[in-house]
This record gives structure tokens, C-alpha cells and sequence, in this order.
């Protein structure tokens, strides 16, 4: 083993007295040498009356030239990337070489001899109050900046830098292990390198991996004399080499105080501060406690063997912390350790992002108390609410990294965190955001965008910060303009939740006594084709309709005319049920021909959820029958934005009449509006109008199927990706299976998958438009099995 040359660390054998005539001879500099404390090569200080002059350094005789090459354009690389980066340069021979072959006279060995510039400064290491947050925050934005500047560096001997002090090479320590003393250390080191066998590395190798520094411990970073904060210059590149980034921020990390008791303040810190100026993935983040513990395992194992079997004069370096540190560490544990780290860099919370990842504690009581306390009583979906951390396309997962299938949700329709739209939320916030004040293309663009495939009278937007505030002003515009009071909605309907939408949403206020319904507000009954008092009939559109005419009639008994006639075509509220035929231009003429205007709300069914962009148009209703269009909800996939879209001739008067300063300070913001850019690209790259129908028809024709087996189906019924389905105790008298429609709700979230229900009796399926057949198929499954349990 003590012959091993990457053990033994192989020291140049030369005379000092040589070094001082091939420097003068070479470099013209003569004065002191002071001997720097070096892995494995020799190194001098040279200084004179005028000031030090550089260092000196014979190489390794075991270094390849290549090697040496390596390190000098690596410098002169990051030099003419980031010009103002304190590293120090070579240089040059007298005959303008990097470096010179010298043969020792001591030893007969070849070797290289090169002069690096003198950087200023003191080191870290001889600097005990450097050790604080500020200093290692400036050591990992320069270390981030380092990387940075050699991403585009390459060359042939990256990979040929070997030595022990590589993460990357770490499984050749283990023959070290049999020779430190019994005890707790070298079991923890045995275990700690199995694991890096098995997982650590290969999994380090799936992150960002280049040409790094790898170096910056303590010993080779100077801070400035005047602040001891700031960095002062990053020595020593003769560890460079090809690896994960992660190991620049970990070497960092490990420099620890003799008085630190925290092993990951220093590496928090570190992170936070490369983060600034190289961003880390969560991935790599998650990583961090695996790679800080490899690294000190390395230097732990080194250190302790060395400090046995080193045959110099003096130990290059003493174990001054690593093995207390590493055992601090693992007494920590990964899950506080990632925690943290999580914590300090604003990622979510960990969540593994496969079963295969780590599992951490459940603190799923302790969130419900946290939010409850924080929060007051909020409804959840479930008796016992899921604690999802993270979303991918059609799935949705738990803290633990359960998938469950998503076929609730009615806010991210184009799939859950999509690439697309999340990297153009994040340019243009990085970028600029604003409010609609200040001239911005993104907000004109997205307008114009929006609007180009509607009549020529539905042409202007305003935007706001959900769907609840455009129906709230959409409904605002036409009292004002109409001079009306009165409301026409159909039963069951959900709105929004402002004062005004509240009122407009009779499942908000439908089951309180009559006496404090809104007076102003008349429902009409749902037009339902399956169910409904005119199932069946083929006037069924007129006879409904008729009720508008009833309830124009009760409002004018109150004393109000309709302002407007409000309605969700998809019918969502209502359990997805089929209006027939003509029945919403048969209303909208009759609240038009009374005064009022309508509005479409296309909060659910708008953007491709019903097979066309804009679900009015699959109901058969006429565009012209339609004064306002608002969105909420899906125009942005989930982030804050609200859109009315309307007439500029209605704008126009509105704006003249008693609000000639409409603004939303959040409303149209630029971000929202690249959301809403980003997801109108996403319909159109992803033909998802065309891919509504497809997977909808395919999943409505297999929930039929299924129908034949299990008669608790009354009723399939939807379009495009909005599905209705019915549950009957009896198919006949077609009378709602309200309980049994509760234990498929149970017995499906049994089976990983989310759904809600709408009126009773009845689940009201929305998944989005990510979904594909794998989905549908998966989803028929766990409803074959969940109604086959009920039985």
C-alpha cells in the first residue's frame, strides 16, 4: 500500500539552490524563497525589496505535461471570460513559455517548472474570522462564477488529472480502510463508499457535470486584508478536472472553524451564494448532504491514514475536522440536511420525484395544526386531505412520491407545471414585472393574440386576477351600461366569490331560507336532458327556455330588469349536464330583447376543454348572442389571471360613463400575460383542440362500456375533455345514488386517482388536456375495480 503513488504523495526531490538558478536563469527574478505547503508538487514564494513576485512550482515528476496545460488554459480561459475573476495567471518564460522541462541534479527526475502570479490577500485558513456566513456566501458566488466562465472550456486532459482527492474516485480509498484503527470511523467510511458505489456516483454523474476547480478549501482562498468577507483570489488549480459541480461546493463547504458545531452552515451558505450566480436544480440540491458526506468520508480517510503512514516530514494535511464533522453530519441526517438546504435556496419542499428516492418523515398532522392555526378551517377535497408537494402533466404526487391520477383538477389544463409555460413565466419574470400602466409588448401582443379569431365585436380585453373579478366586472359593466339591477342565472350555478359573483352563484346561497336569497337575482331551472323535468322531449330547448320568460317576469314583480344572463356553457356547476338544442340562444335573446347583455363564462369550458376554443361554440351558441367573454382559472394554467373580453364600443362607452379609471394594479401584469402567451402556444404546438376530442370521445366511449357491466352508470355524457358522469340506483327511475356516489370517491383515491363530484349522484370529470389513453385506460381500471367494491 506505501508504495502506491497516489498514496504516497511523491514529492519533487531538488535543491533549493537549483530552483533559485533555473528561476533567474528563466524568469530574471532573484530574492527569498518561502516554502508553501503543497499536495504534490513543490512550491516557493519568491519576494524582494520591490514586493513578492510570484510563486514558484516544480511539478509532480508523475504529472503529464498535458495536465499542467490543463490547469495554464483553464486560467487564461476563465480570464477571457470573466476578465474581472481574482485568479492567478501564469507567467511567461523569458522565451514566453507557460512552462520549462528541468531535470533535478539531486534526483535525476524530470520536471515541469512554472511561475504563477502573486495574488494579495491572506488565506482563509490563517484568517479565523473569515470563517462566517458572509465569507462562504462570496466564496460560492465566485465558485459559481468560475464554473460559469469554463462551461464552454475544453480540453483533452480533463479526465487525467487523477488524485486522491477526487469524489469522483473515491472507491480507490477503500484500501485504506483495513489499516485505520477499529471503531466507528471506519465503519461509517466503509459504508459511506458501499453507498457511493451503489448510488452516490452514479447519481452525480446525472447532474451538471464540466471542467472544475473543485480546489477552494480554505488553504486556497484569500480574503482581503481589509475585509475579511470579501475574496481576495482562488489559488491552486492542480486539482482541476472533469466532475460534478456539486464537488466545488462541497470542498468549499468543508472549511470548518474549530469552534463550528453546524456541519451545514457553511455548506447552506456556500449554496445560497453559488445559486446567485449559477443556479442549482433541485435535483442537485437534493444531492448535497450524499456529496458533502463523500467528501469529507475522502478527506476523513486520507487524513487518518496519512497521519499513520506518511513518510514526510510533515503531514500535508491534519484532520483537524473532517471525521467530527462527517459524524455531526450523519447524526443530522439527509432529511434535515435537505430540508434546509430547500429552505434557504426557495425550492418547494423535498418530495422524492419517484419511489425509488428517499421517503422523509410524514408531517402530515403537524401541516393540518400549522394550516388550521395560520389559516382558519378550509375545506378540503378529501375527509383526509392529501399533502401534494409536487405535479407532472395529467399526475399530481404526494409528499411520500404517491402518484395520484388527476382527473379533479380544472386549473392547470394544459398539465401540471408545463415546461413550456414554467420557462415562460420565468424569462419574462426575470426580465420585467409590471403592472398595464407602463407600455409593455407582451400585454398588447397577448391582447391582440386572444381576440384574433372572435367576431369583429369581441374585441378588446381587460385584464385582471381571476375569473371571479371578470365576472365581477363584466357584470359591473352591464348595470352600469344598462341601467339595470336584475340577474338572470341557472340553479345550482357557481360564479365566483366577490360580494357581486357571490350573488350570482346560487350554490353559494341556494340552501338558505328563501328570505335571504338575493332579491335581485332569479334562477332559471337547469336544462337538463337526462334528468330534468323535459328529458326526452324534442321541445325540451323552448319548454326550458320558457323559463326565462318566468323569471324576467318575477324580477320586474321586484321592481328590476335584467342587467345580464350569465352562464358557464360547460355547465360544470350543474353535474356537465346537455342543454338541448337551441336553448342558449333561445335565452340570450330573451335577456337581450329585455335590456340585459350575456356573458359567457369560459372559465372552465374556454381554451379547448370542450373540443372547440371557446365552449359557447360547442353548445351551438351564436357569437353574436354573446357580449362578454370572461376567463379565469386556465388562461394562464394556474398563474393568477383574469380576462374579459367585450366590444371596444361597450369598453368605450363604460369608460366615459362613471369609471373612467378602470385599472388593476395585478391585473395583465407582464408575467401573467406570458403565461397566457405560453399557453395559447401550447394549444396550438400540441394541436390540443383536436386532442380534446380524441382522448374525450375515447374516454366517454370506454366509461360506456364499462356501463354494460356496472348498471350504478345512469348517464355518460361531456365533450371534449369535460366528462359528466351519473350514478342511478335505479336506471328507470334514474334516481340519484348519492351514498354509493360517495364510496366511488373513497374507493378511487383508494386507487391513486382524484376526482369530485358535482350536484349529488353525479362526478364531474375535468382532467387535462396532458391527459392521453394511458391515462383514460388507467382511470377505467381503478373505476372498474372501485364500483365492482361497492357492490
Amino acid at each position: 500500500m506505501s508504495n502506491n503513488p497516489p498514496i504516497n504523495r511523491n514529492l519533487p526531490k531538488i535543491e533549493l539552490n537549483q530552483v533559485k538558478e533555473l528561476v533567474k536563469d528563466l524568469y530574471g527574478l532573484d530574492g527569498d524563497y518561502r516554502a508553501l505547503n503543497s499536495e504534490r508538487d513543490l512550491t516557493w514564494l519568491i519576494g524582494n525589496e520591490s514586493g513578492p513576485q510570484g510563486v514558484i512550482k516544480i511539478s509532480n515528476s508523475l504529472e503529464p505535461e498535458g495536465v499542467v496545460d490543463l490547469q495554464v488554459k483553464a486560467v487564461e480561459h476563465i480570464l477571457e471570460q470573466d476578465p474581472e475573476l481574482n485568479v492567478p495567471p501564469v507567467i511567461p518564460t523569458r522565451n514566453g513559455k507557460p512552462y520549462e522541462w528541468i531535470t533535478s541534479h539531486f534526483s535525476g527526475a524530470r520536471h515541469m517548472i512554472r511561475l504563477i502570479s502573486f495574488m494579495d490577500g491572506r488565506t482563509v485558513e490563517d484568517t479565523p474570522e473569515a470563517y462566517c456566513d458572509e465569507y462562504y456566501f462570496n466564496i460560492g458566488t465566485l465558485l459559481g462564477r468560475v464554473d460559469n466562465a469554463l462551461q464552454s472550456f475544453f480540453h483533452p486532459y480533463a479526465g487525467s488529472n487523477e488524485h486522491l482527492w477526487d469524489i469522483g474516485r473515491c472507491l480507490q480509498l477503500r484500501a485504506m480502510l483495513p489499516d485505520l484503527p477499529a471503531g466507528e470511523l471506519p465503519d461509517l467510511l466503509t459504508g459511506i463508499f458501499d453507498e457511493a458505489e451503489q448510488s452516490t456516483l452514479g447519481r452525480l454523474k446525472k447532474t451538471r457535470c464540466q471542467i472544475v476547480h473543485q480546489d477552494g478549501h480554505d488553504g486556497n482562498v484569500m480574503v482581503r486584508h481589509d475585509d475579511h468577507t470579501r475574496v481576495a483570489a482562488l489559488l491552486d488549480f492542480g486539482d482541476m478536472g472533469h466532475n460534478s459541480i456539486l464537488a466545488e461546493i462541497v470542498v468549499a463547504a468543508e472549511a470548518y472553524s474549530d469552534d463550528e458545531q453546524d456541519p451545514i452552515r457553511p455548506l447552506i451558505n456556500v449554496a445560497q451564494g453559488y445559486d446567485t450566480t449559477n443556479p442549482l436544480t433541485e435535483q442537485e440540491v437534493d444531492l448535497l448532504f450524499d456529496a458533502l458526506r463523500l467528501r469529507l468520508a475522502v478527506a476523513s480517510t486520507i487524513c487518518n491514514y496519512r497521519a499513520l503512514h506518511d513518510q514526510e516530514d510533515e503531514v500535508h494535511v491534519a484532520d483537524r475536522n473532517y471525521s467530527r464533522m462527517l459524524l455531526k453530519l450523519v447524526d443530522m441526517g439527509r432529511e434535515t440536511v435537505t430540508r434546509r438546504l430547500r429552505e434557504a435556496l426557495r425550492f418547494p419542499v423535498y418530495s422524492p420525484i419517484d419511489t425509488d428516492g428517499p421517503v422523509f418523515a410524514d408531517h402530515q398532522d403537524e401541516l393540518e395544526q400549522r394550516r388550521e392555526k395560520y389559516l382558519g378551517k378550509i375545506w378540503h377535497f378529501y375527509d383526509r386531505p392529501l399533502n401534494i408537494t409536487r405535479a407532472q402533466g395529467g399526475w399530481m404526487y404526494t409528499a411520500d412520491g404517491t402518484a395520484y391520477l388527476d382527473a379533479y383538477n380544472n386549473v392547470p389544463q394544459m398539465g401540471h407545471s408545463h415546461p413550456h409555460i414554467v420557462k415562460a413565466i420565468a424569462r419574462q419574470a426575470k426580465a420585467l414585472n409590471t403592472n398595464t400602466r407602463y407600455m409593455c409588448d407582451i400585454v398588447a401582443d397577448y391582447a391582440e393574440r386572444l381576440t384574433k379569431d372572435l367576431p369583429d365585436h369581441l374585441d378588446t380585453c381587460i385584464f385582471v386576477n381571476s375569473g371571479s373579478e371578470a365576472n365581477d366586472l363584466a357584470v359591473q359593466i352591464a348595470q352600469s351600461l344598462s341601467g339595470n339591477r336584475g340577474g338572470l342565472v341557472i340553479e345550482n350555478a357557481y360564479h365566483g366569490c366577490t360580494e357581486l359573483t357571490t350573488r350570482y352563484s346560487p350554490e353559494s346561497w341556494q340552501h338558505l331560507p328563501e328570505a335571504q336569497h338575493p332579491e335581485q337575482i332569479e334562477c332559471l331551472i337547469e336544462p337538463d336532458t337526462y334528468n330534468g323535468p323535459y328529458a326526452g322531449d324534442p321541445e325540451a330547448a323552448s319548454k326550458y327556455a320558457a323559463d326565462a320568460d318566468r323569471a324576467i317576469a318575477a324580477l320586474a314583480e321586484r321592481g328590476h330588469k335584467p342587467a345580464s344572463f350569465m352562464v358557464d356553457t360547460a355547465m360544470c356547476a350543474h353535474g356537465l349536464i346537455t342543454p338541448p338544442g337551441e336553448y342558449f340562444n333561445l335565452v340570450a335573446e330573451k335577456t337581450r330583447a329585455a335590456g340585459g347583455f350575456v356573458i359567457a363564462d369560459e372559465v372552465q369550458p374556454g381554451l379547448g376543454r370542450m373540443g372547440t376554443f371557446w365552449g359557447f361554440m360547442a353548445t351551438g351558441m351564436k357569437a353574436e348572442n354573446v357580449d362578454f367573454i370572461t376567463m379565469g382559472k386556465p388562461v394562464a394554467n394556474a398563474h393568477p389571471l383574469g380576462v374579459i373580453i367585450l366590444s371596444s364600443k361597450i369598453m368605450k362607452e363604460f369608460l366615459g360613463g362613471t369609471h373612467p379609471l378602470l385599472f388593476s394594479t395585478f391585473g395583465g401584469n407582464t408575467v401573467a400575460c406570458a403565461a397566457g402567451m405560453a399557453v395559447l402556444d401550447v394549444i396550438e404546438r400540441e394541436n390540443l383542440l383536436q386532442k380534446s376530442n380524441e382522448i374525450g370521445d375515447y374516454f366517454r366511449a370506454e366509461l360506456r362500456r364499462l356501463a354494460d357491466q356496472h348498471p350504478l352508470i345512469g348517464d355518460v355524457r361531456g365533450r371534449g375533455m369535460l366528462v359528466g358522469l351519473e350514478f342511478v340506483t335505479d336506471r328507470e327511475a334514474r334516481s340519484p345514488a348519492v351514498e354509493e356516489t360517495e364510496q366511488v370517491i373513497r374507493e378511487m383515491l383508494k386507487r391513486r386517482v382524484m376526482i369530485g363530484k358535482g350536484t349529488p349522484g353525479i362526478l364531474k370529470l375535468r382532467p387535462s388536456l396532458a391527459w392521453g389513453k394511458e391515462e383514460v385506460d388507467f382511470f377505467i381500471h381503478a373505476l372498474d375495480q372501485s364500483l365492482t367494491a361497492i357492490r
